[in-house]
């Protein structure tokens, strides 16, 4: 709360508060600032008490009343004593109606603020009443006028961005401008620095002479980061209001800061080739927020993403396809994040950014194996004991690497049991090992290919060899 120089009105007796202050004898408000000293003790709900407009049933109310001067906002806060839960509604007299202007309720330190815009000429009623249920206690209601609204262009913003805090009653926004030219793209990154604010950005054309009722070009909600281009013809000085999340009390502290967008930050991003390791940092403080990278995926394929990070760094790592949809995303959590995905051929895009105020090292390593199917054949499909034939293993994709070949055979009372295992080598997609069974049966095979640097993994079910 500021310091005010204010009008301290004399406490209002316990027997004389709902005839002093009740709503057809309110308290006059002459001058802002202006502080009183109040109770809800003794206060009652006088007939065709309007409701609240945040809590529904209230008790015990006293009422205020101010004629604006000027067309000007108007902020008024609340200090409830001892156990008193109370609401503080704004009221626009019409004639003998009451019109709900704004309303907030006491939180857990028994403190409420609000502001409204009030219109010249124009008489408001200000009622502090206890929340049915509640005890009734004293209070403190200050009325004040808070600092003007930011107006555009707003200051300068420097290259190194600003730092700044807002509320929703005193510094009900911020302004800056930045100079930005024609198909140039910048990174407009917004840091929240308050746990539990929620700090938001808009971006306004050359030009605006106003916020109120300006349509913005772009939008950054609750802190995080935009991408913008002007368009043709659109050089020039742009706004930027930050302005605080409502439901929030006490000051927001933010830092915004408007930085070129390079290779790293926009398409066609940094190429990530398969089995390197990409190294950066981040910083949600000096604009360093993205970084965008280019894969290419040349067959259908297993793809790996390894990011790693410090504990604390609380970083995204996405996987998108070419036209930008999200495949999968590590998003909300710290630390080292991990995506395996199958993919088919085609480009994709790999982004490592940040969602909350943080900044750290990090490493990005990825891996593509194709995908590849085998099979396993004897040739001939038949044989005679102490007949020597040849079982065949195809990898797909040409692919080369080890191959393990388990033989079995078939017992009539206990079934298929291991005989022997067969190491080989698949060259090119193909391998060739003899056999030679020792007797009559059945018997069988199957081939598990190890996979490569290249190549995945993978097996079959087995091939049959009767011998007779």
């Amino acid at each position: 709360m500021c310091a005010l120089a204010p009008a301290i009105a004399a406490a209002v007796p316990a027997d004389a508060a709902s005839s002093a202050n009740g709503r057809e004898h309110p308290q006059q408000i002459r001058n802002l600032p202006a502080q009183f000293k109040g109770t809800t003790i003794g206060a009652s709900a006088e007939a065709g008490e309007p409701p609240s407009t945040c809590v529904g049933a209230t008790e015990n109310a006293v009422y205020y009343s101010y004629r604006a001067t000027a067309n000007q906002r108007v902020a008024v806060e609340l200090a409830a004593e001892a156990a008193l839960e109370a609401t503080v509604d704004v009221y626009k007299v019409m004639r003998s109606q009451l019109v709900g202007v704004a309303c907030h309720r006491t939180g857990a330190q028994g403190r409420s603020s609000l502001s409204f815009q009030a219109s010249e000429g124009q008489t408001y009623l200000i009622r502090v009443a206890a929340v049915a249920g509640s005890q009734n206690a004293g209070f403190t209601l200050s009325v004040l006028l808070p600092t003007p609204a930011a107006v555009p262009p707003g200051r300068p913003l420097p290259a190194g961005g600003a730092s700044g805090q807002v509320d929703r009653i005193q510094n009900i926004n911020a302004a800056y401008s930045v100079v930005m030219h024609t198909g140039v793209s910048y990174l407009i990154n917004l840091a929240n620095e308050t746990s539990g604010g929620c700090v938001s950005a808009s971006l306004f054309s050359p030009g605006t002479r106003s916020f109120e009722g300006a349509s913005p070009l772009a939008r950054i909600r609750c802190t995080g980061y935009r991408l913008f281009t002007p368009r043709p013809g659109k050089s020039g000085r742009y706004s930027i209001e930050i302005t605080p999340r409502e439901s929030f009390q006490g000051e927001q502290r933010f830092h915004v800061e408007v930085v070129r967008a390079g290779p790293a930050e926009t398409a066609p991003g940094v190429s990530l080739a398969n089995y390197e390791t990409a190294r950066g940092r981040l910083d949600s403080r000096d604009g360093a927020v993205l970084r965008l990278y280019r894969v290419q995926v040349r067959s259908h394929s297993n793809l790996m993403l390894k990011l790693a990070a410090p504990a604390s760094a609380q970083f995204d790592l996405q996987l998108r396809e070419q036209n930008g949809h999200v495949i999968e995303c590590q998003c909300g959590g710290s630390g080292p994040q991990t995506i395996v995905r199958r993919l088919f051929p085609g480009r994709y895009y790999v982004v490592v950014s940040t969602h909350g105020p943080t900044a750290g090292d990090y490493s990005l390593f990825r891996e593509s194996r194709t995908i590849t199917k085998t099979r396993i054949s004897f040739s001939p499909l038949g044989a005679h004991p102490e007949q020597t034939v040849s079982i065949d293993v195809h990898v797909s994709a040409r692919a080369s690497g080890p191959v393990t070949i388990e033989m079995e055979r078939f017992d009539p009372v206990f079934g298929w049991q291991f005989y022997r295992q067969i190491d080989a080598f698949v060259s090119e997609g193909a391998a060739a090992v003899a056999f030679t069974p020792p007797s009559v049966g059945e018997w069988r095979a199957d081939a598990s290919y190890h996979g490569s640097r290249t190549a995945s993994p993978s097996g079959i079910g087995f091939s049959y060899l009767p011998v007779s």
